[in-house]
């Protein structure tokens, strides 16, 4: 798709961007030559893109691997960890961090602590006596630099797309969903590479072995992040100067109260919930029970990377069903594929599970059709839901689902596989009866907005109606 996309539209967003006269142009761009092209731009944004994908898809790939090297508890109680800190650094620190160092050196630190959680992995296989504290403090440190990484790499993007927009002549829109596919191929291609290396390497070594290549690639790609050039400046200063900062106190205050206040972002958190269970049963149970037993811990690599690669295949075929059908048939689709793994677990012995060997991939498949539509479909309808409250809205995804996933990481190791199972499969109906009703309350309230707008209209012609009449009369 990135390759069929640059083709079409090389031609266009290579000319060259012309003054118009008025002082425009190209004096609204910043004086620094690498923000003067559309090749520059794209070249900075990829670097960029490559050095965070790469270092967060060591952290994806070891994060698979936890349960089955570090054992269910240790396993469950890092993840937890990792995740209730990434949720509260995202709320609490991100935005006034960013603000304070910066996109670039915000996404220099951030990738530099996050390989703290990865060596936990190496200490904890190399050194046995401080396995516990090095898994937990790696998770600590890794999971409170996760918090502002996501905030740092948008600032990043929408600095570039905003360039980029005036260079290259194109619409912000269309900007920022090209540099978005660049983005997101990069991204979840190395996702996929990575899962699978993790596999791959164990051929050739050890815990030990596979943990220090990992480890290596994400201090060079935090190394490399250095020498990322500096985030080009914003270019209306005024908007910058006005654009109010919000405290972490300001924003939990927002978040609850749009969830208190909104009735849809209510509802639209058993999908977020469901999510962040159903996520954290397959990397826990399916990776480090199921697939560990059947293939070998050396293989869940293999099997954790058909995830990304079937979300990215169903990106686009979802994108554009959601056009036809709306996108309530296409989440509630989301919701059964988790509980359709939920009760084979619940329904099937892990006995016969296990006999199935490569046959499991199709566990990931479904997995896999649940992520398109959480990383598409899901974000797109909390942006429409809330188009004014996206910082607000898009708190509350951040709670719901990494605060799930830090739950279901700590009382998943004190459960039989059948509890947690019936949790998953609770979740995802809670999900379904969720989106439901979220759609029906927020049609009814487009309803409800278009018919004062067509009493406005009415109430209006009547008026000149009258106005014209009284006129004729008075003449």
């Amino acid at each position: 798709r990135l390759v069929t996309t640059l083709v079409a539209q090389q031609t266009d967003m290579d000319e060259p961007f012309m003054d118009d006269g008025e002082g425009q142009g190209q004096g609204q761009v910043n004086s620094d030559q690498r923000w003067k092209s559309t090749y520059s731009l794209q070249a900075c944004f990829i670097f960029m893109a490559l050095c965070f994908s790469i270092n967060h898809g060591c952290v994806t790939a070891v994060l698979g691997l936890a349960s089955a090297n570090l054992g269910d508890e240790l396993g469950g109680i890092q993840s937890g960890t990792l995740y209730i800190l990434y949720t509260l650094s995202a709320l609490l620190i991100a935005t006034s961090l960013v603000h304070s160092l910066g996109a670039k050196w915000s996404l220099v630190w951030g990738l530099g602590l996050y390989c703290a959680y990865v060596a936990s992995f190496l200490i904890a296989a190399k050194v046995e006596s401080v396995k516990w504290p090095a898994a937990i403090i790696g998770s600590a440190i890794g999971g409170t630099a996760a918090g502002w990484l996501w905030t740092a790499q948008g600032v990043y993007f929408g600095r570039v797309a905003d360039h980029y927009a005036v260079i290259s002549g194109l619409s912000k829109e269309k900007s920022t969903s090209w540099l978005a596919s660049i983005f997101a191929s990069i991204y979840v291609g190395f996702e996929v590479v990575l899962k699978l290396a993790s596999s791959l390497l164990y051929d050739f070594g050890s815990d030990t072995f596979v943990y220090t290549i990992f480890t290596i690639v994400a201090i060079a790609c935090a190394v490399l992040m250095v020498f990322v050039p500096k985030e080009p400046p914003q270019l209306n200063q005024n908007q910058q100067q006005q654009q109010k900062q919000l405290s972490a106190g300001e924003r939990l205050a927002q978040a609850a109260k749009l969830l208190t206040t909104d009735s849809r972002m209510r509802w639209i958190s058993g999908f977020e919930i469901m999510f962040g269970m159903a996520s954290s049963f397959l990397n826990f149970y399916i990776n480090g029970t199921i697939i560990k037993s059947a293939l070998g811990k050396k293989n869940i690599g293999y099997m954790a990377a058909v995830v990304p690669a079937t979300a990215t295949l169903l990106a686009v075929p979802y994108s554009k069903l959601t056009n036809i059908t709306g996108k309530d048939p296409v989440m509630i689709c989301g919701c059964f594929s988790y509980l359709i793994i939920a009760m084979i677990v619940v329904i099937v012995k892990d006995e016969k599970l296990e006999s199935l060997k490569w046959g499991l991939v199709f566990l990931y498949i479904i997995a896999g059709n649940g992520r398109a539509v959480f990383e598409g479909t899901n974000k797109a309808m909390v942006a429409d839901f809330f188009p004014n409250q996206k910082e607000a809205a898009f708190a509350n995804v951040i709670i719901t689902s990494g605060g799930a996933s830090a739950v279901a990481f700590y009382i998943f190791p004190l459960l039989s596989k059948l509890s947690m199972a019936l949790i998953v499969a609770i979740c995802c109906v809670y999900g379904m009866v969720g989106i439901f009703m979220a759609f029906r309350i927020h049609r009814s309230e487009d309803r409800g907005e278009w018919e004062k707008v067509d009493r406005g209209s009415r109430q209006s012609e009547e008026y000149e109606r009258k106005d014209s009449i009284g006129f004729v009369q008075n003449t």
